[in-house]
C-alpha cells in the first residue's frame, strides 16, 4: 500500500487496519489518543463524522499518529457483539454456536464482528450477562490504546465477517418484544413535552457518563428514552448531538488522578512571542477609544497575509475567525482590514451576534475544524459570555474561561479576547481589567494598550502578564493618515521603558467618562436619541456589548428621568 509513505510505524499500522474496516463496509472515526472520546479535530460531530475515505485517514495520522481509531457501524449491516470476560462468552454460547469471524481483542474480552440483513434496530445493551451488541455506534479498532494503557488487537483483521446466525438474530428480535407484563404506556404516564425534551436527555447522559458509560451505550440509551417518553420525539441528530456532547467529558472515577512519570513535557508555541500563547486565552485590554479593536484587525491583517509582526524575521499565513458584537463588517471591519492588506478568503466572521454557550461552542469547534482556523479573536470577551454568569464572580467566570481554554489546546488554537478596564484608579494593571480578577488569571498572557502619558498621539502596547514567558517589551505604535474617508494605518515604533503600570495610573482620561454612571448615562442618551422609543431588552443588550451592567443601565435610567412604557424606554425630554 504506498499511501503508508512518510507516517510512523504505528501511523502504518492503524492504517492498514483502517482499510481492513473501510473496505468490510465500516466508516471510520477519529478518537482522542488512550481514549474512546471522539476527537474533535478529526471528527467534530462524532459518528456523522466518521469517514470511509482512507486519504482522509491517513491525513489525521499524519497530523497526530497518537490518535486512536473506531469502526462507525451505524447504517452498514454490520453489529459488533461486545463479549467481556468469561461470562460474557458464556452466555453468548448459551444463546448459539460461535463461528469463526473477524474479531478484536478488548481489555477484558472481544469485539466479534457479524452481517445481519433487515432491521434489527440499534444496539442493544445487556443482551445478556456481560453480552451487548453494537449496531448503532462504534468500536475501537485494533491499534488503538485502552485508557488505561491497554491494546486492543487482533490475530488477523482481514478475516471475513461472518453472517450472524438465526438464533442471535432471534435473541435480539425476542429481546425487543414487548413483554405481556408492559403493555402500551398509559395516558396518564409521565410525558417529556417541548422545552424539557433536551435538559432531560442531557440530566439522563450526564448520570450515565458519571457511571463510566461509553458514547455508544449512551447514545443507545438515550434513543430509547427519547422513544418511549418524548413527545414528540426529537431528532435522531439532536440526540447524537447530547450523546456526544456529554460524552466528551470523563466519568467522576476516570483519569482524576495521573502519574508525573506518565506526561510528556510540551514545549510552548506562541502566535507572536511572547505577547499571544498558541493553544491557550489570551488577553487585549485598554480603555475605549485607544484602539483596540483597530489593534485586533491589524494583527488579523497581519496573521491572515503571513506579514511579521515586530520581533519576528517570518511569518505563515493563517486563517482567522473575527467574532465582533461591536463593530458591524461591512461599514468598519472591511474597510479597516482592506486598508491594512489583510488577506479576506482567510478571516471569518459569525453573520449573528450568540453568546459562547456550550451550543455555539460546539459549532465554532465544528468550523475551526472543518476550515482549518488557527486564531479566534473576540470583540469583547464579556458580550459573549454565556447569560446568566455573573462577570465579578470567579466562581462563575472560571468554568467559562476553563472552556475557551479547552476549545483552544483541543484544536491548538490561539484566543485572543477583547476586555475593557474597569473604572478604578489602582496602582496594578493587573487589576484593572473590567469583572473578575480570575479572567485574568485564567488567561495565559495578557497584553494592555493605552496612550503615551506624555503623548496622546502615540499608543503603548505593554505586556501585563507572561506565564509561560520572560516579559515582552512595551511597544509604541501610532495611528496615522486618518480623514474622515481614509482609515488611518498603524505604524509601530520602537520598544520603550513605559510599564503597564504607568498606564494604568492614568485611567478615565481619553473618551472615557468618569465613572461608570456617566458611561451609562451618555450611553442611554446616544440610544434613545431621536425620540424614538425602544424595546427595553434591546438597549440593555446593546448596553452589555459595552460592559454596562443592567443594574448600571437601570440606575442610570432614573437618574435621567428615562419614560418607561409597556416594555420600551424613551428620553423624558422627547417623550409626548
Amino acid at each position: 500500500m504506498t499511501m503508508s509513505k512518510s507516517l510512523s510505524a504505528r501511523g502504518r499500522m492503524l492504517l492498514s487496519v483502517a482499510e481492513h474496516a473501510i473496505a468490510a463496509g465500516m466508516k471510520v472515526l477519529a478518537a482522542e489518543p488512550r481514549a474512546k472520546n471522539p476527537d474533535v479535530r478529526f471528527s467534530p460531530n462524532g459518528l456523522n463524522s466518521a469517514t470511509a475515505s482512507l486519504k482522509e485517514v491517513k491525513r489525521w495520522l499524519k497530523t497526530d499518529d497518537q490518535i486512536n481509531l473506531a469502526g462507525a457501524l451505524k447504517d452498514t449491516g454490520i453489529c459488533a457483539v461486545d463479549v467481556d470476560g468469561p461470562e460474557g462468552e458464556k452466555a453468548l454460547r448459551r444463546i448459539t454456536k460461535v463461528s469463526k469471524t473477524r474479531k478484536t481483542k478488548t481489555r477484558n474480552g472481544s469485539h466479534r464482528f457479524y452481517r445481519y440483513d433487515g432491521n434489527l434496530g440499534g444496539s442493544v445493551i445487556k443482551l445478556a450477562s456481560d453480552l451487548d451488541f453494537i449496531m448503532s455506534g462504534y468500536v475501537m479498532l485494533p491499534g488503538s490504546r485502552h485508557p488505561d494503557g491497554g491494546l486492543y488487537k487482533s490475530d488477523d483483521f482481514s478475516l471475513p465477517i461472518a453472517d450472524m446466525s438465526p438464533e442471535l438474530v432471534k435473541a435480539i428480535r425476542n429481546h425487543r418484544r414487548p413483554r405481556k407484563k408492559s403493555p402500551e404506556p398509559s395516558k396518564t404516564e409521565a410525558r417529556i413535552v417541548k422545552g424539557k425534551r433536551n435538559d432531560s436527555l442531557a440530566s439522563i447522559a450526564g448520570s450515565l457518563r458519571r457511571q463510566g458509560y461509553e458514547e455508544e451505550v449512551i447514545l443507545t440509551m438515550l434513543d430509547a428514552f427519547n422513544q418511549h417518553y418524548c413527545r414528540p420525539p426529537l431528532r435522531s441528530q439532536e440526540v447524537e448531538r447530547i450523546a456526544h456532547s456529554i460524552s466528551r467529558y470523563a466519568p467522576e472515577h476516570e483519569e482524576l488522578f495521573g502519574l508525573m512519570s506518565n506526561v510528556t513535557p510540551r514545549d510552548v508555541a506562541f502566535l507572536w512571542k511572547p505577547y499571544f500563547v498558541r493553544g491557550a486565552t489570551n488577553l487585549l485590554e485598554g480603555d475605549p477609544n485607544v484602539g483596540k479593536t483597530f489593534l485586533l484587525c491589524k494583527l488579523a491583517a497581519a496573521i491572515s497575509s503571513g506579514t511579521p509582526l515586530p520581533g519576528q524575521t517570518e511569518a505563515t499565513a493563517q486563517n482567522v475567525l473575527f467574532m465582533s458584537a461591536e463593530d458591524d463588517p461591512e461599514t468598519t471591519l472591511v474597510r479597516r482590514l482592506m486598508r491594512m492588506g489583510a488577506e479576506l478568503d482567510r478571516i471569518w466572521f459569525m453573520n449573528k451576534f450568540l453568546r459562547l454557550d456550550e451550543d455555539v461552542i460546539q459549532v465554532v469547534e465544528r468550523h475551526i475544524a472543518q476550515n482549518k482556523v488557527s486564531v479566534i479573536l473576540i470583540d469583547p470577551l464579556l458580550a459573549y459570555m454565556q447569560g446568566g454568569i455573573d462577570m465579578n464572580k470567579a466562581n462563575e467566570t472560571r468554568p467559562f474561561m476553563a472552556r475557551l481554554a479547552e476549545l483552544a489546546k483541543a484544536h491548538d488554537v490561539t484566543i485572543i479576547a477583547l476586555r475593557h478596564l474597569n473604572k478604578a484608579d489602582k496602582d496594578k494593571a493587573i487589576f484593572r481589567g473590567l469583572g473578575s480578577v480570575d479572567i485574568t488569571a485564567a488567561a495565559r498572557s495578557a497584553v494592555m494598550v493605552g496612550l503615551h502619558p506624555e503623548d496622546d498621539e502615540t499608543r503603548v502596547l505593554v505586556h501585563i502578564k507572561h506565564n509561560l514567558s520572560a516579559r515582552g517589551d512595551s511597544l509604541l505604535y501610532t495611528l496615522e493618515g486618518a480623514t474622515d474617508s481614509e482609515v488611518p494605518k498603524l505604524v509601530w515604533g520602537g520598544p520603550t521603558d513605559l510599564t503597564a503600570d504607568d498606564l494604568a495610573r492614568k485611567a478615565n482620561k481619553v473618551g472615557r467618562p468618569d465613572n461608570a454612571s456617566q458611561e451609562a448615562e451618555l450611553f442611554l442618551r446616544r440610544a434613545l436619541a431621536g425620540g424614538v422609543a425602544r424595546k427595553i431588552k434591546d438597549v440593555v443588550r446593546d448596553a452589555e456589548k459595552r460592559s454596562i451592567s443592567d443594574r448600571t443601565l437601570r440606575k442610570a435610567a432614573r437618574k435621567i428621568g428615562i419614560i418607561k412604557k409597556g416594555q420600551t424606554w424613551k428620553l423624558a425630554e422627547t417623550s409626548s
